[in-house]
């Protein structure tokens, strides 16, 4: 054998198997940079009122009061959603500290989750590299990635919904005993979703079943369903918290079940109404970048025939049209309701992907450049006259910018390789889409004083560094949650009970109803503070009510009272309002 017989053996064995191994290293390089991006912007801003501030503050009195049974928002009891959620987010505050990004971290960890499992879920099932390109999908699609930097409930939601219906999708692709496992993991999965937002965390993946076993005609898939063992760890896991939150509070099954279940889907009323095409739209702008994709992908699996790949897409399917059909039909509708739609979205195009060994990347990069292009338009001619626009979106200008046009050009750049390098494309696009979105949800910080308390906050104990926290603190006319969040306590309100009415029935001791009595009790006290808006400020110091300014951002006042403190009215009501417009 010649001397170098053995780098010959070597160099064609790479040429063999460089492919593979350059993929699997291209996709583990890319899932670390979409971690880092992932996580990276939860700090860079403040809480957003009302969903932000009210789930971070629910959950810091949770961990302050050591009550985990009685949610409670602002002292009152708040019976909207369970637990889970709380809990995850009052752990995260008793590790961490109170912080955005610490709020925020079950949220953007679940997102993270929800794609790691569809990763898995999407390869193990097959054909190879279907959960790969399933995972950036979904994480590089708008309403995903946005949503998993917000707190709400919804991708705690989806998270755990869509791990249930995966693994039944598992526990079909594997033997026993592997199978009982998986179908056990669906039931504890659909717990979880109960304990993230109530009954809707088992109809919905219920019903989704329930319609392909009809459509399969194959019901020997209800007996594989590990009904008693099933049963068993749902109960165990969602169970408990439930009946002692109702021996506890005997109005919770009122509240909880009969009306944040059953009036709020079926009656109007609540401020949340929409057309029945709107979860459609929703839809379509939340997949972008790769909403042109679907059309492709939706004819030709329709077309496909009923060959054994079907049955996979077939339950995507169905899943995708149950949870359409019934948010849709819902008379209360937000944005996010839709989200748990786009895990099985994300998986269609993985698996057409995969099964056709391409991916066609010109009109979702020609759509994302476009939205980009269109961003950019919106925003060039203000430049021009920058005079013209206020203070905080002359500062949000560059943010919005360069995610517009980080977005542009890689969406340029990923059509203009999807011919050559259709894998290096893909890359670009997702990691363009990820980036633009996170540049701009970073870019807030320096506009959030009209969503956030935070710099708010930040003035008045600035100011008021003798604050002490045990004195009297009113919220006149109005109640932003995140304020009770930054200041650590909780507030008094004032003649306004919002969504806190139905904990105001239960415990009206803790409720002022109206002005004039905010008014005696404030004339009484010794020390105390107070927040309102600029509107009430006015009318309260045309009252001659002694009142000491500490903060102000034009959208609303903190005030103290001070014992042997003159009327306001001494002052220049210039001044005044010279503040109050600053």
């Amino acid at each position: 054998m010649r001397p170098d017989a053995n780098e010959d053996i070597e160099v064609e064995q790479q040429a063999r198997e460089p492919k593979p191994v350059r993929q699997r290293g291209a996709f583990a390089a890319a899932i670390v940079v979409l971690a880092v991006v992932w996580f990276a912007g939860l700090e860079y801003r403040g809480l957003f009122q009302p969903d932000e501030g009210r789930y971070a503050e629910i959950s810091r009195e949770m961990l302050v009061s050591g009550d985990w049974i009685t949610p409670r928002l602002n002292g009152l009891k708040y019976f909207e959603k369970p637990p889970l959620q709380y809990w995850a987010t009052a752990v995260s505050f008793a590790l961490f500290g109170l912080d955005e990004w610490t709020a925020r971290l079950w949220t953007a960890v679940t997102g993270f989750l929800g794609l790691a499992f569809l990763v898995f879920a999407g390869n193990r099932t097959g054909p190879p590299g279907a959960g790969s390109v399933a995972g950036l999908v979904l994480a590089s699609s708008s309403a995903y990635f946005l949503s998993s930097q917000y707190l709400t409930l919804d991708m705690g939601l989806t998270f755990f919904m869509s791990a249930a219906l995966l693994s039944f999708v598992l526990a079909h692709a594997s033997g026993a005993p592997v199978k009982r496992g998986w179908m056990l993991l669906a039931w504890a999965a659909m717990a979880c979703a109960v304990l993230t937002k109530g009954l809707v965390g088992i109809v919905l993946p219920g019903m989704v079943l329930a319609v392909y076993v009809v459509v399969q005609r194959d019901w020997r898939l209800l007996r594989e369903l590990e009904w008693g063992r099933g049963l068993l760890v749902f109960s165990a896991l969602a169970a408990p918290w439930f009946i002692l939150v109702q021996l506890r509070n005997p109005e919770f099954f009122d509240f909880f079940v009969l009306h944040e279940h059953f009036a709020r889907y079926a009656l109007p009323g609540h401020n949340r109404p929409g057309p029945w095409w709107y979860f459609t739209l929703v839809l379509l702008v939340g997949m972008m970048p790769w909403t042109p994709a679907l059309a492709g992908v939706l004819r030709r699996l329709l077309s496909a025939g009923n060959g054994s790949r079907l049955q996979v897409e077939r339950l995507l399917l169905i899943w995708i049209g149950v949870m359409l059909v019934f948010f849709s039909l819902s008379k209360s509708k937000l944005p996010a309701y839709i989200l748990p739609v786009l895990p099985a979205l994300a998986l269609l195009i993985g698996r057409d992907v995969a099964l056709r060994a391409r991916i066609e990347l010109k009109w979702p990069a020609l759509s994302a450049a476009a939205a980009g292009a269109a961003a950019l338009a919106f925003a060039l001619p203000h430049l021009m006259s920058l005079e013209q626009i206020a203070a905080e979106a002359i500062a949000y200008l560059p943010w919005f910018l360069a995610g517009s046009i980080t977005l542009v050009l890689c969406a340029l750049a990923a059509w203009w390789l999807s011919e050559r390098h259709a894998a290096l494309a893909f890359l670009l696009l997702s990691f363009g889409s990820v980036a633009g979105l996170q540049l701009c949800l970073s870019g807030l910080h320096d506009v959030d004083e009209n969503y956030s308390t935070e710099k708010f906050a930040e003035q008045f104990l600035g100011e008021g560094k003798d604050f002490a926290p045990e004195r009297p603190f009113y919220s006149v006319g109005q109640f932003d949650p995140s304020l009770a969040f930054y200041l650590g306590r909780t507030l008094t309100l004032v003649s306004y009970r919002g969504e806190l009415a139905p904990g105001i029935a239960s415990e009206p001791g803790r409720f002022i109803p109206t002005v004039e009595e905010f008014k005696r009790r404030w004339m009484d006290a010794e020390q105390a503070y107070a927040a309102m808006r600029p509107e009430m400020y006015e009318l309260l110091r045309n009252d001659h009510l002694p009142m000491h300014m500490l903060a102000t951002d034009g959208r609303r006042v903190i005030v103290s009272r001070q014992a042997g403190e003159p009327p306001l009215l001494a002052r220049p009501a210039g001044k005044v309002m010279a503040l109050l417009r600053r």
